[in-house]
């Protein structure tokens, strides 16, 4: 881990404006692997001019071990570095999926929400997303997790979200739900009592 952090600190400058230098990025990918079985992120930051982020890649079992690499990150000027994939800065919420080889631009806007609650502390959840009507089960999930991921940030969805179920319709017993920006307020209200 020490040796990943030197080698970042001597390399930092030279990934480009725009992160286009493709060998030091497969470099960093490289050097990723060798520290575990991680998903990363590298691009313009939150509050500084850049980030990393070293992810668990969805699997709550790796947060310690991202956490750990992250606890050791040396001090670099115009840098932040990330643990888990924090929320997304959206106007609204969108996801890329693609249908019969084209790119479909999925607006989650208008996506309502039905939490599930469970003694074990982590929700079920059901969202209802008539535009993604037309897509298989596995994609409707993926969108389904990418805007939880984006409006929670990764770990909060993981230490919060159990079940991931994706309708054109909710049932008659949920009747309604409540709009999917609110749902970072939401798990707010209910984990923090």
């Amino acid at each position: 881990m020490n040796e990943f952090w030197k080698w970042f600190s001597a390399c930092h400058k030279d990934f480009g404006v725009n992160f286009e230098n493709g060998d030091l990025l497969s470099e960093l990918d490289s050097r990723i692997v060798e520290l575990g079985n991680f998903a990363w992120e590298l691009g313009p930051g939150i509050e500084m001019e850049n980030m990393l982020v070293v992810s668990p890649g969805g699997r709550n079992e790796l947060l310690p071990q991202t956490k750990e690499i992250i606890s050791n990150s040396p001090s670099i000027p115009n840098w932040e570095f990330h643990y888990a994939k924090p929320p997304k800065q959206w106007k609204e919420p969108i996801v890329n999926l693609y249908k019969g080889g084209r790119k479909k631009r999925i607006i989650a806007s208008s996506w309502q929400y039905v939490l599930l609650d469970y003694s074990d502390g982590l929700f079920d959840i059901i969202i209802e997303a008539p535009n993604l009507a037309d897509f298989c089960k596995d994609d409707k999930l993926i969108a389904a997790e990418i805007i939880l991921e984006g409006l929670l940030g990764e770990e909060k969805r993981l230490v919060t979200i159990a079940q991931v179920d994706v309708v054109s319709e909710f049932e008659a017993q949920y009747k309604e739900g409540t709009n999917i920006k609110f749902l970072g307020q939401h798990i707010g209200q209910l984990t923090d009592k």
